[in-house]
């Protein structure tokens, strides 16, 4: 390879890196290029047909993070896409699961819907251009459905559970009132298929999940017929008194056994997002914490991974050896679930 052409591809990716975009390559030669040097050294990834990264820019990127790269490359390449759904949603900030960010959902305004592919789905959606909830605005150098619309289709097309993570995010990162929502898809109800499964989706939702991993366990849980846990409680830190620290699920069984659960794995260590500035082995120092200190009280310990409320087989064998009832019960509560006495829980 010419010190020319090298020179002409650190520019050219350069400039596609500083974007956060993959390099689609301008002319023939430099796509030659390219896939040689796939080929020849694996200094380079394609990523998608026709897209290329150097391998160490692109093997930096979380999961969710390279898929956006994906997309601001075919935006590029087509400025009259509009992301929508799932995609969308991806791209506004939301934890969507890895298994939904492919294909990628693009809305188009004109021409003809052109039939699916592994990388991308198009959709023709009926919209009140009249509406500003239903413009297309640009965000992070992608145009995306505004976030009314993008919540009422991702929850249209995808299952319950993963529903509720977009859901969850909606409501808690993004502050999306019920009523919002509730009176924006109620009107659409006679245009778009789908729409009471998305409003029996949205009221279940509570915003409190910090993670997609607990948005589709819970969802679970409701499937299944569990009791549901208090979100985010607050555990005075037996070490500290004025400290206190959160965990993720608990449960009061009405004979007054307390179980808590936690939700862990690989994905809240990798993830930027639930990592909050944190490096990996910060957020698992801090989860080694937290099981140190929730060992102190008198409670039964539930852990799951993100993988183990996605496959939902193993998820329910863990609630169910844990003892957290299911409705219907007799160790179900009489009335609201009350909150832990911790103070009478701790091991003394």
């Amino acid at each position: 390879m010419s010190e020319k052409v090298e020179r002409e591809l650190q520019e050219l990716f350069a400039e596609a890196e500083a974007r956060g975009a993959c390099l689609r390559p301008p002319e023939e030669r430099i796509r030659a290029a390219c896939a040689r040097r796939t080929g020849e050294d694996g200094k380079l990834v394609s990523p998608a047909h026709g897209l290329y990264a150097r391998r160490a820019w692109w093997d930096e990127l979380g999961y969710s993070a390279q898929t956006l790269a994906v997309m601001r490359s075919l935006q590029a390449a087509h400025p009259d896409w509009v992301f929508c759904g799932p995609s969308a949603a991806l791209a506004l900030g939301c934890d969507v699961s890895y298994s939904q960010q492919r294909p990628l959902h693009v809305m188009l305004e004109s021409g003809s819907v052109s039939a699916p592919t592994a990388l991308v789905t198009h959709h023709r959606l009926a919209l009140n251009t009249d509406d500003a909830r239903e413009r297309p605005l640009e965000v992070g150098g992608l145009r995306v459905m505004p976030l009314l619309r993008t919540i009422l289709d991702s929850l249209r097309w995808m299952s319950f559970r993963e529903g509720m993570v977009v859901a969850d995010w909606a409501m808690g990162a993004r502050g999306v009132a019920w009523q919002d929502f509730v009176e924006y898809a109620y009107h659409r109800i006679g245009s778009c298929r789908g729409v009471k499964s998305a409003l029996s989706t949205f009221v279940r939702a509570t915003g409190l999940a910090e993670s997609g991993g607990e948005s589709i366990a819970r969802a679970v849980m409701i499937e299944q017929g569990y009791l549901l846990p208090t979100q985010q409680v607050e555990v005075p830190d037996p070490l500290h008194p004025r400290r206190t620290f959160r965990v993720d699920f608990v449960w009061v069984r009405a004979d007054g056994r307390v179980i808590v659960g936690e939700c862990d794995g690989l994905r809240k260590l990798l993830n930027p997002e639930m990592a909050r500035g944190r490096t990996p082995q910060q957020v698992l120092l801090d989860q080694r914490k937290r099981e140190g200190l929730i060992t102190a009280y008198d409670v039964s310990v539930l852990r799951f991974t993100y993988e183990e409320a996605a496959g939902v087989t193993e998820l329910v064998r863990k609630l169910d050896l844990y003892g957290v009832p299911r409705l219907g019960s007799p160790l179900v509560p009489t009335g609201p679930m009350p909150l832990p006495d911790w103070g009478r829980l701790l091991r003394r």
